[in-house]
């Protein structure tokens, strides 16, 4: 099998699965953009989480280097 016949086989076997997964990230994109603001918002709460949870974890390694614990 010479890399021309090789190619033609690899191009019509895989044809099916990189257009469904081409599809997918449209469909994909094409709803993050519907849902833009959703998607913003949860990044920012996700954002504002994370950002407590470091504010309380370093408050509670202070207390401890500070009063022992």
């Amino acid at each position: 099998m010479n890399f021309r016949s090789l190619s033609r086989f690899l191009s019509r076997f895989l044809s099916g699965p990189v257009r469904a997964c081409r599809q997918g990230a449209r469909r994909t994109s094409a709803w993050a953009v519907r849902r833009r603001g959703v998607v913003a918002h949860q990044f920012l709460r996700g954002a504002s989480y994370g950002a407590g949870t470091t504010v309380v974890g370093l408050a509670a390694w202070w207390f401890r280097a500070r009063y022992g614990g």
